[in-house]
């Protein structure tokens, strides 16, 4: 039974370098840019937009690939997943008070909607 908490633990590692590979090279000069608070959020956002349409995508190659009765459950699934991501989320547009809780709640959306992205990919592909 070791070696589902050794998998949990690679994926916990490796995961977040994967997610980071998806920003796109204008999100990142973007931030190494950046001068305030508010020219980061700018940055998130632009970033959020090109990553859903990303997302839109790959749900869409990803449910070309199903069977009828697949999409069904991917398009349920999909819902569900947008509900947890934005009550997720909002949890850390409203954590401090703060003008960081802006970059925290963006974060949050970004990183999640990257890795749906890349989630969806893999259905694609099978």
């Amino acid at each position: 039974m070791k070696y589902p908490l050794l998998a949990f633990t690679l994926l916990a590692v490796v995961a977040p370098f994967a997610v980071a590979q998806n920003d796109s090279p204008a999100y990142s000069q973007c931030m190494e840019t950046a001068q305030s608070t508010l020219d980061m959020n700018n940055c998130n956002g632009a970033e959020i937009e090109r990553q859903d349409a990303r997302l839109n995508s790959v749900y869409k190659k990803a449910k070309a690939a199903l069977e009828p009765a697949q999409q069904t459950q991917l398009l349920e699934a999909q819902r569900l997943w947008i509900k947890y991501r934005d009550a997720n989320c909002k949890v850390y547009f409203n954590l401090t008070g703060g003008t960081i809780d802006q970059l925290n709640g963006a974060g949050c959306v970004l990183d999640m909607t990257k890795a749906r992205a890349d989630e969806l990919a893999t259905l694609s592909q099978s």
